[in-house]
């Protein structure tokens, strides 16, 4: 928990740097699209998803704001073996009784995508189906890991799935908030 913890206040001062900008963008954007009237729950929606995504960025593909263990740049940190994640993770549980690794690589790739597959689809109809939102989130995945190429980080093809599996979740959970509530879904989008 600490760990993750240390995540969080790592992406505040981002966000609140961020912040300012992605107002101005968003006024700017809205007026020359010609919104007379602003929709404030889809506004604070859309806000929250280029937060969000800042806060994301900042701790996978800025290099410069990344607090992490750095690892020096060879092949041996570029992991191309599909769900190795499961024998690092039992390793480090099993023998080492060390559960960061499943807490951090394993749990928090995953919920670090949920967002996405949630806000989405929630933000924009057009990505309302689950393989929009999948491929929507391994496209982020895949870019993030691509950066991380030439970064002083490791990347792993099992990030790729994990994030997919997170987008899909996080879809199903908007999936279900819909259902049980469904003037969520027309309070976030344009009218």
């Amino acid at each position: 928990m600490i760990a993750i913890a240390g995540y969080i206040r790592e992406m505040i001062p981002y966000i609140i740097i961020i912040l300012p900008f992605i107002l101005i963008f968003r006024t700017i954007y809205n007026k020359l699209r010609g919104v007379d009237r602003i929709q404030l729950p889809r506004e604070i929606g859309v806000v929250s998803f280029l937060l969000f995504m800042t806060a994301l960025f900042s701790q996978t593909i800025l290099t410069f704001l990344y607090t992490g263990p750095v690892v020096t740049r060879t092949f041996a940190n570029i992991n191309i073996i599909p769900f190795r994640v499961f024998r690092d993770n039992y390793y480090a549980i099993t023998e080492l009784n060390y559960w960061q690794p499943f807490i951090i690589n394993f749990l928090g790739n995953i919920c670090i995508f949920m967002p996405i597959g949630f806000m989405v689809p929630l933000l924009w109809n057009r990505f309302n189906r689950l393989w929009k939102v999948a491929l929507f989130g391994f496209g982020i995945s895949f870019f993030i890991e691509t950066m991380q190429l030439s970064q002083a980080r490791s990347t792993d093809i099992d990030d790729l799935w994990l994030n997919t599996l997170g987008s899909i979740l996080g879809y199903k959970m908007y999936c279900f908030t819909v259902k049980v509530y469904p003037r969520v879904a027309t309070l976030f989008r344009k009218d």
